[in-house]
């Protein structure tokens, strides 16, 4: 039974954390989270003074700001009482990485660990805190498509469950991705200091995702979508690729 009611406080009003890659190149994945959320008739936020969460700095090893940046977030989110992202590396960056990096204020660092805990990629927020196992009335995007569950949601989340239960209660038929779980080559700094890896890697995903046949590749991180679009237009792929708001928001958002 699920304990959780989506038109209950505090789950009425998800605060969306946005990211930064969202906001200045996928306004569309953020409409799109945005209409995920009330398609379950929640009233999502944009908090006005959210910032990035400093996951790149963090793994370049920028620790100093990174401690800035993560004390800036905590501050901007500090009235939410859940928080949902279309970004699961984003989201595993909250909920792993900034109480230690806040460590050397206490206050700072238990505020960061409890919004932590209610900080969700959008389809476990849907599927784990909503309870939603099927999304009526949304258009699969396409007859057929496959799914890249990107290391952000799949290894740091490990969330194996969430998006392919809801991507397979879309009326079209998603075909297995081979090799599913092996890295697209963005994470982050990862591709500018591996270039050649990591375009061994986006070679070998794209050619994957050819195989199934499938019309549409779902991505479920802004990162690697961003990676991935980018290999594709670069090779003259007809395959379109979506990020994973756009295929559970469907209709217009997918633009």
């Amino acid at each position: 039974m699920n304990p959780y009611s989506p038109t209950s406080a505090p789950y009425s009003r998800p605060a969306v954390f946005a990211t930064c890659l969202v906001d200045a190149l996928l306004p569309a994945v953020g409409r799109a989270t945005l209409a995920a959320l009330r398609a379950q008739g929640l009233e999502p936020w944009l908090p006005p003074r959210q910032v990035c969460c400093g996951q790149a700095l963090y793994k370049a090893g920028h620790l100093p700001a990174a401690r800035r940046v993560a004390r800036a977030w905590v501050e901007a989110f500090s009235g939410a009482e859940v928080i949902v992202s279309p970004s699961g590396s984003c989201v595993a960056h909250v909920r792993h990485a900034l109480p230690g990096l806040l460590s050397p204020w206490p206050g700072l660092a238990r505020r960061a660990r409890e919004l932590a805990a209610r900080t969700w990629e959008l389809s476990q927020f849907l599927y784990r805190v909503l309870g939603v196992e099927g999304l009526e009335g949304v258009p699969a995007p396409a007859a057929r498509f496959t799914y890249h569950p990107s290391c952000g949601l799949h290894r740091a989340l490990g969330e194996d469950q969430a998006p392919y239960r809801l991507l397979d209660s879309l009326p079209g038929r998603r075909l297995e991705l081979p090799h599913a779980e092996q890295c697209c080559g963005f994470g982050g700094p990862f591709a500018v200091t591996h270039p050649e890896v990591s375009a061994r890697l986006l070679a070998d995903k794209l050619e994957a995702a050819r195989s199934t046949g499938a019309e549409v590749l779902v991505v479920g991180d802004v990162g690697c979508f961003l990676h991935l679009s980018c290999g594709a237009a670069q090779q003259g792929q007809s395959m379109r690729i979506i990020h994973l708001a756009q295929a559970l928001a469907g209709g217009e958002e997918r633009r």
